[in-house]
């Protein structure tokens, strides 16, 4: 735990604290989804399924918030651990908030969530969602490109490229000053198709970061193609079938462009069969050839000669039954953790022969059956239940364009923000790269708070709101002297905050000024004439900035009033006579502010000490301050007023 960790938790209602919470990939692999709640704002990062379970134990901790104080769902990329929650999120709970992706991202989710309700609804724990709730939530899903800045509820976000599959990004939000960036899953090196991940325009002030592959180094671009393309030559000529498990989108067309050119340069191999068995690979080419623009510059360079997604040596298959098993063969199948599907029924066809080779050319996840065979057991358990002796070669070639130590630390150092929170990380990995991390800040003489937190576990982090207010409308007519104070009213939308005077308020805002006239009744027992004469003695000849000292006669405005006057040019005194039953008495009226309220508090003040005064009696008015001229100062800068009678 970091020495921060070890301080008492501040109080997350402070408007200065930033609550990070992962509902989901907090000390694990899958089911992404990560809250961050700042000045009353409340942003949800990713939401997919762990691959490790099934049916609603596979989502994320979505009961532990308020999905509908939710204002904006920013999705990285369509990976199944990364989107496959979304539609349920949209269409099973009470969100209400905008959702946005990138052009790619929202096409290729679209088939690849088809797909999977169509694959999970036959499940005996049934489908987390229809159809319909998918439809429902590309409906309202708004597209972001890379670079482009979006606000939102007073949110500002920006889209980066992230590198790690086609139309992958990393989010960065900014709230009053706050800059955070969620890398999701990215790589900072460019492979056969895609651009490396981008730096942000500004230092963050906190970043998100994946820990999948914790202190690891993957081996150089070149290295691992080579290796990869040695143990399929290997597996090839002992005669062997080789099986790839791929994620169907992603990683999968990488792999495609590595062998294609294999087989180019290799006239002995074109003649061993290169099977793609999945349909939503082959439906989704359709959107690789569409954004090539996307891309890098060497696949934006072959494409204008040829496209480089249609392969030549490549076959599509549409199940096992197609497959044509009698020689040696390259598959590559979904899924890629071995949980289902044709890759696990050609894995339990193969794996007793010690000919046949399996290839993890992905992040095996804790729990799943590519976990398990890393670890070379001698048996595994067939999906009907029964013992399978493992005895073909399985080998892991990692293509699946996490960034590793390397990356991650010199990506740190290059936005050196000053809280880095870890996610997307097995709990022994994220350690790892925790105690790694801080000792490079230390080496470096950097400021870095490291976190770790499980799923559930929020991360309070204080950061000082930057509060700036735009002057408009008749303020900001003038330019104002430097450090002169300006007077107006400040209003808040969003976290956007504007100075303006209040016959403003209609022109740059939905609300409009409103006012309140206050009315007091007081029973008069003694001649008016007297009441007129204290409040004359009282405020007759005072002079100021704002002309408060003056009692005017009026005409009176209503019926049954003899007479009225107008105190300080804020207070109408209106008498009205006994009449039957009713007795004498005054009417003080109005409009409520604060000068107006002192001036009807000092009024009433009069009245009452008038009403208890011996009538014989003149009253000698006394002001604490020993002149009239104070009283009008006091009066016009809302400071109490203190009046005492002598007789």
């Amino acid at each position: 735990m970091s020495r921060q960790d070890k301080r008492k938790e501040p109080d997350p209602e402070d408007e200065d604290i930033v609550e990070i919470m992962p509902l989901g990939a907090g000390q694990e692999v899958g089911r992404s989804c990560i809250i961050v709640k700042y000045m009353g704002k409340t942003i949800m990062m990713d939401a997919g399924i762990h691959p490790g379970f099934s049916g609603e134990a596979s989502l994320p901790f979505l009961d532990t918030v308020d999905l509908d104080t939710v204002d904006v769902l920013l999705v990285t990329h369509f990976h199944l651990d990364h989107c496959a929650a979304v539609p349920y999120v949209v269409g099973r709970t009470n969100f209400k908030g905008r959702v946005f992706m990138t052009h790619p991202t929202k096409a290729i989710v679209g088939t690849l969530l088809k797909d999977f309700v169509k694959v999970s609804g036959g499940r005996s724990d049934g489908a987390l969602y229809t159809e319909k709730d998918l439809e429902k939530t590309l409906d309202v899903t708004e597209v972001i490109d890379f670079h482009q800045t979006v606000e939102v509820a007073g949110i500002k976000v920006t889209a980066y490229r992230a590198g790690h599959v086609l139309g992958a990004c990393m989010f960065e939000v900014e709230i009053a000053g706050m800059r955070l960036l969620y890398t999701g899953d990215y790589s900072r090196v460019p492979d056969r198709h895609l651009s490396a991940a981008d730096t942000p325009d500004s230092p963050p002030h906190i970043v998100i970061v994946e820990s999948t592959y914790g202190v690891s180094k993957h081996l150089p671009r070149d290295q691992r193609e080579q290796r990869f393309i040695e143990k399929v030559r290997g597996i090839l000529v002992r005669g062997g079938r080789v099986l790839l498990p791929v994620v169907a989108l992603g990683r999968a067309q990488e792999v495609l462009l590595i062998l294609e050119e294999c087989w180019n340069n290799s006239p002995e191999l074109q003649n061993v069969p290169i099977y793609q068995a999945s349909g939503l690979a082959r439906r989704a080419i359709s959107v690789y050839q569409t954004y090539i623009e996307m891309m890098n510059d060497d696949i934006k360079a072959a494409f204008q000669a040829s496209n480089p997604f249609m392969f030549k040596h490549v076959t599509h298959l549409k199940s096992s039954q197609h497959l044509d098993d009698i020689g040696p063969c390259v598959v590559m199948a979904t899924p890629s953790m071995l949980q289902s599907g044709l890759s696990r029924e050609l894995f339990e066809a193969w794996c007793e022969d010690p000919k046949n080779g399996v290839i993890i050319a992905d992040f095996a996840v804790a729990g799943t059956l590519a976990r398990e065979v890393l670890d070379e057991p001698k048996e595994v358990m067939s999906h009907s239940g029964h013992k399978l002796a493992l005895r073909c070669s399985v080998d892991a070639i990692s293509f699946s364009a996490h960034a590793d130590f390397p990356q991650t630390s010199d990506f740190l150092d290059l936005v050196n923000p000053p809280h880095v929170v870890l996610v997307h990380g097995e709990a022994g990995e994220m350690m790892r790269l925790k105690r790694a991390l801080e000792q490079r800040a230390k080496a470096t003489d950097r400021v870095r708070n490291l976190y770790t937190p499980k799923v559930t576990q929020p991360v309070h982090i204080r950061h000082q709101p930057r509060h700036i207010a735009k002057v408009v409308g008749r303020l900001a007519e003038k330019r104002p002297a430097t450090e002169q104070a300006l007077q107006g009213l400040l209003v808040r939308h969003g976290a956007q905050d504007s100075l303006m005077h209040p016959s403003d308020l209609p022109h740059f805002t939905k609300l409009h000024p409103g006012r309140v006239l206050q009315r007091q009744l007081l029973a008069l027992q003694k001649p008016f004439s007297e009441v007129r004469l204290a409040l004359e003695v009282m405020f007759e000849g005072t002079k100021g900035d704002t002309d408060l000292g003056q009692v005017i006669a009026r005409t009176p405005q209503e019926a049954g009033i003899t007479q009225s006057l107008k105190v300080g040019n804020a207070v109408t005194v209106s008498y009205k006579a006994e009449e039957g039953p009713q007795p004498a008495h005054v009417v003080l009226e109005w409009e409520g502010g604060s000068t107006s309220d002192m001036v009807a508090d000092a009024v009433i003040a009069i009245i009452l000490q008038v009403c208890t005064m011996c009538m014989h009696h003149m009253p000698k008015w006394q002001m604490h301050g020993n002149n009239n001229g104070r009283l009008h100062r006091a009066l016009a800068g809302g400071a109490s007023v203190h009046v005492s009678v002598s007789h």
